[in-house]
């Protein structure tokens, strides 16, 4: 599993407001797929998505400040092709 954390979205900016997300927990993300609108002081910025992966965890709501440099969203990054197999026991 690996966490994206807030980037720097420019000039040093130091938060930035969540607007709306545009994926859920359990959704599929494709690289710079957009994931989430924050605003900061200057623009509203669309942030896509680092990686493909599985979302299992969104760090915050609409209307959340969140510091540049927070964790942002989760992912579970492993790729699985075909199915497992079912537990036995």
């Amino acid at each position: 599993m690996g966490t994206f954390r807030l980037p720097d979205l420019g000039e040093g900016l130091a938060e930035a407001e969540i607007i709306e997300w545009h994926v859920k927990v359990g959704d599929h993300v494709r690289i710079d797929q957009p994931m989430v609108s924050v605003e900061t002081a200057k623009a509203i910025v669309e942030v896509p998505a680092p990686f493909s992966g599985v979302v299992t965890a969104l760090r915050g709501a609409p209307g959340d400040i969140v510091p540049t440099g927070a964790p942002l969203i989760d992912f579970d990054d492993g790729t699985v092709v075909g199915r497992r197999p079912a537990p036995s026991g």
